[in-house]
């Protein structure tokens, strides 16, 4: 305290104690205030509390005392006041900083799921080129394959009817041979152009607007982009109930599905199954992906929509998949719950209304 407040301050303190007043209370104020802006600290105050109760109360006769004390008690009251006001303030500000911060913290998380959001996406629409792509190389040498071996097919019968009776027994056989290799030959074009329709199908539900699709072609579409994991190990059960149309937007729906079957798939270490099911309850669009895998602990259940949280080992996961399919659901407007399978493994169900009934 500089030589001027502190001559300030014992005067009006030694007024105070000669008479209370409500001026005198006033200027406790005041040179509280001037204390505040002179850096003036709680200690320094205490210190002078302290002094103060020592040189007068301490002085005074007993009888004196408990007055002297009551008339110090609210000269300090007063001076402490605009302290108080300053630390009141100190702490609506700092309230104010940890809502922003949270906020802050907030905007980030959402920033970084928007973001790894659009680089699926970005994925997804490079995935359905590459897929239109080769399905169009594929499409255009299949189909002159296939009316080939419709040409084969026929000159075989003809050269048959042709040699009648002259035909050997050698030549039956080879005949023979090659028609049943023909026939093979036509199953193996048929099985390319079936995955030629499911990846051309693919292709177009990779489009960014909300319309109307087959959900049993959307999904199967998926299906068939990642069967080659099952291959051997596990058996992929889907049942496609009504209604089959639904408005929604399909590369996203085709996203949340392949997300959760690829999660089913990891879940799943040696053989299992995965159950597939669509169906109508109510006014909602039910999908449901349930697996005979390891399960979800129940203490990780909620956090595994966090984005990056992962209970796979490192480098084998990235933590986006439920977290991406979660945002997916509730872009429509719905909800993902993940339930433990009665007998192991999990069921993840996705959950959003119908807008109308599509014919």
């Amino acid at each position: 305290m500089n030589d001027n407040l502190d001559h300030a301050y014992r005067q009006a303190l030694a007024e105070h104690l000669n008479e209370e007043t409500e001026e005198s209370l006033s200027r406790a104020y005041d040179l509280g205030r001037q204390a505040l802006a002179a850096d003036f600290g709680i200690l320094d105050v205490l210190l002078l509390y302290d002094a103060a109760f020592r040189d007068a109360v301490l002085t005074a006769s007993p009888a004196e005392q408990s007055v002297v004390a009551l008339a110090i008690t609210n000269f300090y009251r007063e001076f402490l006041s605009p302290f108080e006001m300053s630390f009141r303030g100190y702490r609506e500000a700092n309230l104010e900083l940890l809502r922003l911060n949270e906020v802050l913290a907030t905007t980030n998380t959402e920033l970084k799921q928007k973001q790894t959001q659009l680089i699926q996406a970005a994925k997804m629409a490079s995935l359905g080129e590459l897929v239109a792509g080769i399905a169009h190389e594929i499409n255009n040498p299949l189909a002159f394959i296939i009316s080939h071996l419709k040409t084969i097919e026929k000159c075989l019968s003809r050269a048959r009817t042709e040699l009648g009776t002259t035909v050997t027994v050698a030549a039956a056989e080879l005949l023979d041979r090659a028609m049943n290799r023909l026939h093979e030959s036509e199953l193996g074009a048929q099985r390319i152009k079936h995955l030629v329709v499911k990846l051309r199908t693919f292709s177009r539900l990779d489009e960014g607007e909300r319309k109307v699709v087959s959900m049993r072609e959307s999904i199967q579409s998926v299906l068939t982009i990642v069967e080659h994991r099952c291959l051997g190990r596990i058996d992929i059960l889907a049942e496609f109930g009504e209604p089959d149309l639904v408005d929604c937007y399909p590369s996203l729906i085709n996203q949340a599905v392949m997300n959760l079957v690829a999660n089913a798939m990891d879940a799943i270490h040696e053989s299992g199954t995965i159950w597939l099911t669509t169906a109508r309850d109510v006014g909602d669009f039910v999908i449901t992906v349930a697996d005979s895998g390891h399960g979800i602990p129940a203490d990780l259940r909620d956090r595994v929509r966090e984005p990056f949280f992962t209970t796979k080992p490192i480098g084998e996961g990235t933590g986006l998949g439920l977290s991406i399919a979660h945002s997916i659901v509730h872009k429509h407007g719905g909800t993902l719950d993940l339930a433990p399978r009665p007998g192991g493994g999990t069921v993840a169900t996705i959950r959003f209304p119908l807008l109308s009934d599509v014919s």
